[in-house]
């Protein structure tokens, strides 16, 4: 992140705002991730002591001991004081992580960006503001307490029934006999490479006989960085595959061997062991969610998408190499380690390996 930018979302972060209401700004409030009650506070509700709204901390001052995530299903409240008669200020959602700045018998205390309303000179004034409040301490866990459960699982985007799918969770066990006999038909026995950054296939009836890539000579992190590799090649389909590296994305391409003619796809493909369908998983680490894509298969000139959904509630868990384990099994459905999308990264920032284990296959 450019420096200028960290140091306006930190600013951002450790400052207070006061904001005239509006009708479009306290619909926005209520719209927010963490639901927050529309309690007005006055200046008789400031804090006898200190003469503050509520109990205001300064976010980058204020020591984290610990982090926690929430492990009640139905969401939990959170309170201004550690005491269940004081005001319930809003809600947090299961897996949302917080940081601990106070420990209790029964309590948290955490730091929670929070809204308070109350009236200066008649005017209402929405004030957000970080500040100390709590939660208790049976309602949350460690990371590795956070799950998904059957309703996560067939969550979508828009919400519409699998009707070309089912999915459902496998024991560990049950997911390595039939990683066991994996079916994969992509052929990475023979190999192109490339010379001084082109990647020449040969094509029958192409121009010149040859598809050509030329990588691009932008350095590593650069906008306009492309990078191609050829991945190998489907037989029985007459199909190159490649992927396609760019500065923050990826894709993958088939072209065909004799007509040139190209299929773009988001991630490698699977391909069902009777050669009738080729499905894709793509884990959109940008907008966090993983896209179902199902294609048929009529011939080598004819792969055609039939079915895509998108899942908002789990992601791909990588391996110690940084590869997703996702396999085709031979009994022709679609195997994943998978995990809750809120839990991908550890506390440090790295992926997590834990995970569940799920089959996927065609109705």
């Amino acid at each position: 992140m450019k420096p200028l930018l960290s140091a306006i979302l930190l600013l951002c972060c450790s400052c207070h705002q006061y904001i005239s209401s509006s009708p479009a700004q306290e619909e926005a409030a209520k719209t927010t991730t963490v639901v927050y009650t529309q309690q007005k506070d006055s200046a008789a509700s400031k804090h006898p002591k200190t003469g503050k709204i509520g109990n205001p901390i300064d976010y980058n001052k204020e020591p984290t001991i610990k982090e926690v995530y929430v492990t009640t299903r139905d969401s939990i409240d959170f309170y201004e004081e550690a005491d269940d008669k004081s005001a319930r200020l809003g809600k947090l959602p299961y897996a949302e992580e917080v940081e601990v700045v106070q420990e209790l018998n029964s309590w948290y205390g955490i730091k929670q960006r929070t809204q308070r309303k109350y009236k200066r000179n008649g005017e209402d004034i929405i004030l957000w503001q970080w500040e100390k409040l709590f939660i208790k301490k049976e309602q949350t866990g460690d990371i590795s307490q956070i799950k998904l459960n059957y309703k996560d699982l067939i969550t979508t985007e828009d919400k519409k029934p699998l009707k070309k799918i089912n999915i459902r969770f496998v024991t560990k066990d049950e997911y390595l006999a039939q990683k066991a006999n994996a079916v994969n038909f992509i052929d990475t026995t023979t190999t192109i490479k490339k010379v001084k950054g082109k990647l020449r296939l040969p094509c029958q009836e192409c121009k010149n006989k040859y598809i050509t890539y030329i990588d691009s000579l932008a350095p590593k992190y650069d906008d306009n960085r492309i990078e191609h590799t050829y991945i190998g090649e489907i037989p029985f389909l007459n199909q190159y595959l490649i992927s396609t590296t760019y500065y923050e994305d990826w894709d993958y391409t088939l072209i065909d061997k004799t007509t040139g003619k190209k299929v773009y796809l988001p991630a490698s493909p699977y391909i069902t062991p009777d050669k009738q369908h080729l499905i894709i998983l793509f884990d959109n680490v940008w907008e966090s969610i993983t896209e179902f894509s199902l294609y048929s298969i009529e011939g080598t000139n004819k792969i055609k998408q039939v079915f895509s959904t998108t899942f908002t509630q789990w992601a791909l868990v990588l391996d110690e190499k940084d590869r997703e384990q996702v396999f085709m099994g031979s009994d022709g459905n679609l195997y994943a380690k998978v995990i809750n999308v809120s839990v991908r990264w550890d506390q440090k920032g790295h992926y997590n390996p834990r995970g569940q284990y799920i089959c996927i296959s065609l109705k």
